[in-house]
């Protein structure tokens, strides 16, 4: 449901001609009273009526992007592609802004996306420890904008999103490093308020279990708060966990990788004689560096294209007064390429 003029007036205790003339600038409404409504029309994230009018009437045939460079960065191209690609060829323009992981600036790009008309969101949410953008999201769907989120997901609001099997991808390393007789998998993982970080932890655990290795609270070391998109937090938390003597190491993602295998280094370490590693993410730059990494290798272009594809789904059935009555989940499969970091190839494995 739209908030209009007469949620404000009654919100801000005063006439509908008031709000009206507020919000139009009116020298005949005084200062203060303008902010006040300029105030509450913004927390109720309010759309001028004629905007309003336009979203119920006419077709702009445009979806907005919201993407972001803080996390992704290796992946973040291919699943561009994927998504340009569909759009374009369904017939459709895009709208793209980069959030870098602020919240902020994509509650900006939000607001901005909203009063532009667009049929549809696809984003890649800010998620922090001090919150997101939840209630604007929740917004725009009452406001029968649909929405897709990728790479991450909100387990509290069902919304459409798509994203990698992380859980799977994570438990497949794990397994793997495990049939090569390691029992002590070190792992360096990230903040756990983020779905897909969360999820790799689960993977990583459940491995263990199905194997009745016992979890070691003392091997998994988190990225610092304030150091998750940097190779120095991969690195200092490596350091630590090389104290712990694992024989085994799983990083959460390619940035983390970098700052193990430099920590690993530094402690005259060699990869894979000394320590098995296996890392989630392609890292090519690394490969290059130091050797053929075993990875789990995400499929990128695929998961923009069926983010594109959710989202015209969704307006297009909107366009005929339709919606779908079940929101859908879809986890895109991961793929080990096992290489020579982790020191040994299992029979059948693919070979990079």
């Amino acid at each position: 449901m739209s908030i209009t003029i007469k949620d404000i007036a009654k919100a801000a205790n005063v006439s509908y001609s008031t709000v009206s003339r507020a919000l139009k600038n009116s020298p005949k409404i005084s200062a203060k009273t303008k902010e006040k409504i300029r105030k509450i029309a913004k927390e109720l994230n309010y759309i001028p009526n004629a905007v309003a009018r336009e979203l119920s009437s006419q077709k702009t045939t445009t979806v907005g992007l919201i993407y972001n460079t803080g996390t992704h960065k290796s992946n973040l191209d291919p699943i561009m592609e994927g998504i340009e690609g569909t759009v374009f060829k369904e017939g459709f323009q895009l709208l793209s802004f980069n959030s870098r992981e602020n919240v902020k600036t994509e509650y900006n790009y939000l607001r901005f996306l909203h009063e532009k008309r667009v049929e549809g969101i696809l984003i890649f949410p800010v998620i922090t420890d001090e919150g997101s953008n939840l209630l604007y999201l929740k917004s725009l769907i009452r406001s029968n904008i649909p929405v897709v989120t990728i790479d991450r997901y909100f387990p509290e609001f069902d919304t459409d999103y798509v994203v990698s099997d992380n859980f799977g991808g994570a438990y497949e390393a794990v397994t793997h490093l495990i049939k090569l007789g390691h029992q002590k998998i070190g792992y360096i993982t990230g903040q756990e308020y983020l779905t897909s970080v969360n999820d790799r932890l689960e993977g990583y655990k459940k491995a263990l279990e199905a194997h009745r290795i016992k979890y070691q609270k003392e091997l998994v070391k988190k990225v610092a708060p304030k150091l998750p998109s940097s190779i120095e937090g991969g690195y200092k938390a490596a350091k630590d966990l090389l104290k712990e003597g694992p024989t085994a190491i799983f990083t959460y993602n390619e940035i983390a990788t970098v700052g193990t295998l430099k920590a690993i280094r530094e402690e005259g370490l060699n990869v894979p004689e000394d320590l098995a590693f296996v890392g989630f993410d392609e890292v090519a730059v690394a490969s290059h560096i130091f050797m053929p990494l075993t990875v789990v290798v995400q499929q990128t272009y695929k998961i923009g294209e069926i983010g594109a594809r959710m989202i015209i789904e969704r307006v297009k059935h909107l366009r005929g007064k339709k919606d779908f009555s079940e929101t859908r989940h879809i986890s895109v499969k991961t793929k080990l390429l096992v290489r020579d970091s982790c020191g040994a190839k299992l029979k059948g494995q693919s070979e990079g």
